[in-house]
């Protein structure tokens, strides 16, 4: 009788949570629901990772191994799979973003491989197999599917990097989305750098490489998947970008007249209503109040104020914050109280408005007020 251990409880009971995470997603409310559809996706992607490694290594009967094959079509998911999460998180698209077909011709192929192996018989393919001489083939669908994984992440790091430069341009606030996708990304990059040398040093210079090989980043790379599942069960509703298209051309966007209007409308609702208050204010909400687009506010604000949005709104609201340090509000409340009251949401956002706004830290500045 097949006994089991320790280890296969813990696999087990990893499977169970896969799909369990990948259910509750689902069910939430008032949340990123076209992201949260891709990781349940993902999430049961890596509960079949861990079930296909639990049977392989403890079930014995021979079709175990083929059954293997199939399983193996998923590697060639996870890396379109994690990017169209990754963009669904970040972007707001209409309809929700779906790679194009020919994304997935990998996995179709190795599907087909697949097939083509069930019309040789299971003994003559067992034969084959334990002979080694499925081993090119086994080392393409390896090499491939690394090669694929790179690709989507490499393509997932440059979509990272085009938020982080079109945030500042419709946010007046930083979010801490960044370092869920930095937390995402980075553990992801380790296991390919090592699933690479271990690749390389087994099949080129015949030396397996003793910290890491195939099986590990099956098993590595779903467990850390889970990490995220139940880290975004916490996660709030975040303010999603427009996908932004090519510019056509900035120059000439807006004639003279309108510049003028606009900036009038600008000067009432920052100096009137004072909306560098609102912590949460976005370019969208902002153009809006002003009855014009975003792409002119922010064409606005980038040629006539040499300025983002996030830089344009948070020096108005270190200006409030500097006529409360006037007023000696700061000898009754904490720095942390006062920038919260002219619009800020973290500490981190206002330290570093203020030192790109005045050159120093709010302290150093404050005391530097004293010695004068």
């Amino acid at each position: 009788m097949q006994s089991y251990s320790f280890t296969d409880l813990i696999l087990f009971l990893g499977v169970s949570q896969g799909v369990f995470l990948s259910l509750s997603l689902r069910l939430l409310h008032n949340r990123n629901k076209p992201a949260n559809k891709m990781l349940s996706i993902l999430l049961l992607i890596a509960a079949l990772m861990l079930f296909a490694r639990m049977s392989a290594f403890r079930i014995p009967e021979d079709w175990v191994w083929r059954f293997g094959i199939l399983v193996d079509t998923v590697i060639f998911l996870f890396g379109p799979f994690t990017y169209t999460y990754v963009r669904r998180l970040l972007y707001r698209e209409s309809p929700d973003f779906h790679l194009k077909w020919w994304h997935y011709m990998p996995a179709c192929l190795h599907l087909l491989y697949y097939f083509a192996t069930l019309t040789v018989p299971l003994a003559e393919f067992n034969t084959l197999y334990f002979s080694g001489k499925l081993y090119l083939m086994f080392f393409i669908v390896e090499g491939c599917g690394l090669i694929s994984f790179i690709f989507y992440w490499i393509k997932t790091i440059l979509l990272v990097r085009r938020y982080r430069d079109e945030a500042p341009d419709q946010l007046s606030y930083n979010q801490a989305i960044l370092r869920f996708v930095i937390f995402l990304l980075l553990p992801l990059g380790v296991f390919m750098l090592l699933w690479g040398i271990s690749f390389t040093t087994t099949n080129f210079l015949g030396k397996p490489f003793p910290y890491a090989d195939y099986v590990t980043m099956w098993v590595s790379t779903p467990a850390f998947i889970y990490v995220v599942g139940f880290f975004s069960l916490r996660q709030p509703e975040i303010f999603r970008l427009p996908l932004p298209k090519l510019p056509t051309s900035k120059k000439d966007r807006l004639k003279p007249d309108q510049i003028q209007k606009l900036q009038k409308r600008l000067q009432y609702y920052i100096s009137e209503e004072k909306v560098f208050l609102m912590p949460k204010l976005t370019l969208k909400e902002l153009a809006e109040k002003m009855n014009t687009s975003s792409n002119n506010l922010s064409w606005l604000l980038n040629q006539v104020y040499q300025a983002s949005f996030y830089d344009y709104i948070n020096r108005h609201r270190i200006a409030a914050f500097l006529n409360k340090i006037d007023r000696k509000e700061h000898l009754r409340h904490t720095l942390l109280a006062l920038a919260m009251d002219v619009g800020f949401n973290s500490k981190s956002t206002f330290n570093k408005a203020f030192k790109n706004e005045k050159g120093t830290t709010p302290s150093a500045y404050i005391k530097s007020l004293n010695v004068a």
